[in-house]
């Protein structure tokens, strides 16, 4: 089969390698279509370890099963399917509650030693697969993964329906953010980002409020909104030092913060500990939902949450470096970017 194939730091090459064996408890899947994360970008040039060339990377798939392995019940072949990324040992206490993505004898699709979707073909246990209706589109499926995570966020604290949410960020994660804090009845979403046209993709999924931090003065627009008070709910979706920093400051008393964007391993963050303390904030280091994918597939599948929408950019998978090259730019026009294997 073809694959892209990270070799090493800051290369890809377009590969025939083995396919995969479809083995006991595991599905193989015909991959559709993947989403193209910056994480993966990260990976790539290094400035986020988590595992080491050669491998196949992507972990946003949606694809056809082709081949059902023993001891997998409830999928046959043809069924459309969505990769959740976490696997678990499916025996510690973190599997059985809900958190595989905490276990310590786990990993997560796409990265190593898990092959990814950056593939025609995938083979993944059978416990990490969701089935999708006709409603939701290939792509729609591709990109689901990269929803689900910030969607998972916001199930596992959950909201009321005055509360009102400031979300640092606009980009994926601070898209996703701010349609799932609308879907789940948030009163009052702000969202705050330098850049005047994602904050215009912003207002688009929903924000009620927008604010360009070039522009504005972000704590007293954000009191303002708030009624001197701060944010009921604070995310931080963007992984900057500032951003992580002001998170803290931003939320009312008694009020509390999802951090939620990952800064680069050579950042310097000086958090607000004091204040913390004494305005009594609840900090929440949060990723990853398992139990939020049925719900999420029914919401895309009903247009309460828009996915395709979010779908700016289609590639053939042989033109990933140029995906990854567009993601290390981040031009206005892009939110998110997929590949597609069986493009020739």
């Amino acid at each position: 089969m073809k694959a892209m194939v990270w070799k090493d730091y800051n290369q890809l090459v377009w590969s025939e390698v083995p396919e995969p064996q479809c083995t006991s408890g595991s599905v193989k899947i015909k991959v559709l279509s993947a989403g193209v994360c910056a994480t993966d970008v990260h990976v790539i040039t290094g400035s986020f370890d988590n595992g080491k060339p050669p491998h196949i990377l992507g972990h946003e798939i949606c694809g056809e099963i082709v081949e059902v392995g023993d001891s997998v019940g409830n999928m046959a072949v043809g069924d459309r399917v969505v990769v959740e990324t976490a696997v678990g040992c499916g025996q510690c206490v973190y599997c059985r509650t809900g958190n595989k993505h905490l276990c310590a004898h786990g990993g997560e699709i796409g990265f190593p030693p898990y092959s990814g979707g950056y593939a025609q073909y995938v083979v993944v246990p059978g416990n990490c697969i969701r089935r999708i209706p006709e409603s939701v589109s290939n792509d729609a499926g591709g990109i689901l993964e990269a929803i689900a995570c910030p969607a998972g966020v916001i199930y596992r604290v959950g909201l009321k329906p005055d509360d009102t949410v400031l979300i640092q960020g606009a980009g994926i994660a601070g898209l996703s953010f701010v349609q799932t804090a609308k879907a789940f009845g948030a009163g009052k979403v702000i969202v705050a980002a330098r850049n005047e046209a994602r904050l215009g993709f912003a207002k688009q999924f929903g924000a009620d409020v927008v604010i360009n931090t070039k522009k504005e003065k972000l704590e007293k627009r954000v009191m303002e909104e708030t009624g001197g008070m701060g944010a009921d709910l604070s995310i931080e979706a963007a992984g900057a030092p500032a951003t992580v920093e002001a998170a803290a400051r931003l939320a009312k008393k008694g009020g509390r913060v999802i951090l939620y964007g990952i800064p680069e391993d050579s950042a310097h963050i000086h958090f607000p500990v004091k204040e913390i303390i004494l305005n009594q904030i609840t900090v929440h280091g949060l990723t990853n939902n398992e139990l939020v994918w049925e719900p999420l597939i029914g919401m895309v599948a009903n247009g309460t949450i828009r996915i395709e929408e979010m779908i700016t950019h289609r590639f053939k998978l042989k033109e990933l470096d140029k995906a990854v090259e567009l993601l290390k730019s981040h031009p206005d026009s892009l939110i998110k970017a997929v590949v597609h294997p069986w493009e020739e």
